[in-house]
């Protein structure tokens, strides 16, 4: 019994050191260590043992590295220079579109180039544009509606 329980925990610790260096050979040789394990104890100790053993493997020790996968975090700051707003972009101000905007583009607004969006509706190239919203480092125009006379 003593060699099967150590062919056994063998067999885990390779499945486990696969979850540190991926290579799948471990995976394979663990696997096949903990099958051959699990007939072993199964014919010479009995079902009972080799039932137990089947059960560890396949329920207990899949839920344990389950839980212990949730408990890890990844943790990540989100910041740099897209992220800031734009400066000197208001609501209000008037540009020009360079590009078609259909909806995302390009446009000139106070002599700078920038990417804009507009809320859906389609701008012709070289038309005017009002800025509506400035939402962090998104630029929301709009058409802007000449009036004639």
């Amino acid at each position: 019994m003593a060699t099967i329980l150590a062919i056994y925990v063998v067999s885990l610790l390779l499945i486990f050191g696969e979850l540190f260096l991926p290579s799948a050979v471990l995976a394979v040789v663990g696997i096949g260590g903990l099958a051959g394990s699990i007939a072993w104890a199964w014919r010479t100790e009995g079902w009972p043992t080799g039932l137990g053993m089947l059960v560890l493997a396949v329920v207990i020790v899949p839920a344990v590295i389950v839980r212990a996968a949730r408990r890890l975090t990844l943790e990540a700051q989100v910041g740099g220079p897209g992220c800031e707003p734009v400066p000197g972009i208001v609501p209000g101000m008037e540009g020009m579109a360079v590009t078609p905007l259909r909806p995302t583009g390009v446009a000139l607004i106070d002599g700078n180039r920038m990417d804009v969006l507009t809320n859906g509706e389609p701008v012709d190239r070289d038309a005017a544009i009002r800025v509506v919203a400035v939402e962090g480092n998104r630029v929301v125009v709009a058409p802007v509606e000449r009036r004639i006379g």
